[in-house]
């Protein structure tokens, strides 16, 4: 089973072009997609985006907070998986920005996500009350994402955009030292650790720089690995192979592979 994460930056734009994206991509088994840029109210891209891939079946987490999700008309966000064969298809209930959808493929579940960008602008509780900012708003994500994770059973995949660089190898020119960036990033390693999900290409690859966002104003070299795939402890001596694959001209993040028996 070949798996692809990749925050493909305003799917709805290109969905005519997807199926050969896929091809390029080598065809693979199980597509998650982030920042696709489609809210629920948007019946007609939502039905195209159903239709887009013959032969998968796509399970979606779309935007339904008319409270923080405001940003270029609320399609900020969103993220669809696209599955070959039989697969369920789940959201948690705490999700409201379209960041968070689950697929159970028999025994294994894959958990794409698009984890939140902090900034210190507020973020609204259901009842419209200022419930600190939306950099607490990314650490309490990051934890009930792990926390999901761990609750999904022994064979689980957590893949896509985590907007956090884990180490000093990750980032180039330089890894934002600063906070409140330091803290989240403290806080997603240590519960990587707690939950024992293994960081793949990391694992895989110690010493190795790899990037997969990459800053294209930049004349020099900004990038950093912000988007990885996690597996449960039980399935990282099965993964075969854990790729960094070549960035694809439509967005700024560079997809990213695993593959499974």
């Amino acid at each position: 089973m070949r798996l692809v994460a990749w925050n493909v930056e305003n799917l709805v734009k290109r969905l005519a072009e997807l199926p050969d994206a896929v091809r390029a991509l080598g065809d693979p088994d199980v597509l998650c997609l982030q920042e696709i840029r489609v809210r629920a109210q948007d019946a007609g891209d939502v039905a195209a985006l159903e239709r887009a891939l013959p032969g998968y079946r796509c399970h979606m987490s779309l935007p339904r907070d008319p409270l923080n999700v405001k940003y270029r008309g609320g399609r900020a966000y969103g993220v669809a998986t696209f599955v070959r064969g039989d697969a369920t298809g789940d959201v948690p209930a705490w999700d409201r920005e379209g960041r968070v959808v689950v697929t159970a493929l028999g025994a294994l579940a894959i958990v794409n996500l698009y984890a939140v960008n902090g900034t210190s602008k507020p973020y609204l509780d259901e009842a419209g009350t200022v419930a600190g900012d939306r950099h607490a708003f990314k650490r309490a994500f990051q934890r009930r994402v792990l926390e999901l994770g761990a609750s999904l059973g022994e064979r689980v995949i957590l893949a896509g955009d985590w907007n956090v660089s884990r180490t000093k190898l990750d980032t180039h020119p330089r890894l934002r030292t600063e906070e409140p960036h330091a803290t989240a990033r403290a806080e997603l390693n240590a519960l990587i650790e707690q939950t024992g999900f293994v960081d793949i290409w990391r694992a895989r690859n110690p010493e190795a720089r790899g990037y997969t966002w990459f800053n294209l104003r930049s004349r020099s070299l900004d990038a950093a690995r912000v988007d990885y795939i996690l597996v449960s402890p039980v399935l990282a001596p099965e993964v075969r192979d854990a790729e960094i694959l070549e960035r694809h001209p439509w967005s700024d993040h560079a997809p990213i592979a695993v593959t499974l028996p």
